[in-house]
């Protein structure tokens, strides 16, 4: 099992083995997939909801440092299919 994001799994997480030394077996793969879900978690999906994840903290980061726009202020940013940042803007209520 993955130690992180607590901490930073190590070779007795990972099972770090050696060409015709070690007998890989089907704990090495689960660790390693235990460790990419951990890592995957932690950055978040595309508009993740999730608020320990790097994608919702930086996207909240990014909604506030744009100035309000005309007494609207930013509710969503993301990025088209045509690489463009594209700005959401309330409608101006509380």
């Amino acid at each position: 099992m993955s130690n992180f994001p607590k901490n930073i799994d190590t070779d007795a997480e990972l099972y770090k083995v050696a060409d015709d030394t070690d007998e890989v077996i089907a704990a090495h793969h689960n660790a390693l997939a235990e460790a990419v879900k951990a890592i995957e978690e932690k950055l978040g999906v595309d508009g993740s909801a999730i608020v320990e994840s790097f994608d919702y903290i930086l996207k909240q980061l990014a909604i506030k440092s744009v100035p309000a726009q005309g007494g609207q202020r930013v509710v969503n940013m993301f990025v088209n299919a045509d690489g463009k940042l594209h700005v959401d803007y309330d409608d101006g209520g509380d």
